[in-house]
């Protein structure tokens, strides 16, 4: 009972209640049409957009959604989750025709992985999914786009590093920002840096260090550096009780590599709540994830449903 009232209090009380009597957290991912100057990190009225939802399935759910474009095909790489392994694998859905298609997974590993940023560098296409669970950063090179892709490299052994995005790229290299977390809590989090460099055809990496030491709720990145009248970073804020709750887009000002010096980034132009998106028939307790295209914003959500079976699936 101690154990009960202690997660009640975690959660909060509505949520802790909901949860108690059979609802379970679910995870998936909706987008809408882009409208220049009313994206969802503007301030605009997020509420009247229309969100197209990838079902869950009673086998899947999915996150981490991050949009990209190559040759007319507009597609959206995320994680898959086995909801009875709760391993998961990276997929991808071509939304070419403005509306989902089944992911189809495009790299699986016998670890869990997720947050699958893509990124250009030369002529060809790469991919930097969190692989934190196999305790090293994996890079995967595409062989044929969207879904043939190839292990490229295997670098910082040792090193637990979630979500990587670019901060700053050239010819031969790029500087990355990830975050490492808590042990004993993985809500919390704070800064990274790595730099891989080519050189004659191979590529080098190099651990940065950290760069904040004190843990954080909000120090977790939420998705690629957008460019837009400056540069934002979509930043994840969880609460005490929920993963992912809230974005803040916040202000990328300075080469983090430079000396640190108790600020990391810049002003948080605008904090993405659940209330601020409508969807119909699910109401959300969090997100956690954006992207965007020239097309489309996408996002992940988590929302309640109802498990009539969820005492009785975990009683076996």
């Amino acid at each position: 009972m101690k154990q009960i009232i202690k997660k009640i209090k975690k959660l909060g009380f509505r949520l802790g209640v909901k949860k108690l009597i059979g609802y379970e957290a679910i995870f998936s991912c909706a987008f809408c049409k882009r409208e220049k100057g009313a994206e969802l990190y503007t301030g605009a009225d997020s509420r009247e957009k229309e969100f197209m939802v990838l079902p869950h399935s009673e086998k899947y759910w999915y996150a981490d959604p991050l949009l990209y474009e190559k040759d007319g095909k507009e597609v959206v790489f995320l994680e898959r989750v086995d909801r009875k392994t709760g391993r998961g694998c990276i997929a991808c859905a071509d939304l070419s025709k403005g509306q989902w298609t089944e992911p189809v997974p495009v790299i699986e590993e016998s670890f869990h992985m997720s947050f699958p940023m893509c990124f250009t560098w030369g002529r060809e296409l790469y991919m930097m999914p969190e692989t934190e669970m196999s305790g090293q950063l994996n890079l995967y090179r595409c062989t044929q786009f969207p879904y043939g892709w190839e292990k490229a490299g295997e670098f910082l052994r040792g090193v637990k590093l979630v979500d990587s995005i670019i901060l700053e790229q050239d010819e031969n290299k790029i500087l990355f920002l990830a975050s490492e977390y808590k042990k004993d809590d993985d809500f919390y989090t704070r800064f990274h840096e790595y730099e891989m460099e080519k050189a004659d055809g191979t590529i080098f990496c190099r651990d940065m260090g950290r760069k904040n030491e004190d843990y954080a709720l909000n120090a977790r990145t939420a998705g690629p550096m957008i460019e837009d009248k400056g540069r934002l970073i979509p930043l994840q804020r969880s609460t005490s009780g929920i993963y992912g709750y809230s974005i803040q887009f916040t202000r990328y000002e300075e080469n983090l590599t430079g000396n640190f010096h108790g600020k990391l980034l810049g002003k948080t132009e605008k904090e993405l709540l659940p209330g601020d998106i409508r969807i119909k028939g699910r109401k959300l307790i969090g997100v956690h994830t954006y992207s965007q295209s020239a097309h489309y914003e996408m996002i992940d959500i988590q929302y309640l449903v109802f498990n009539k079976n969820k005492w009785r699936r975990k009683r076996k």
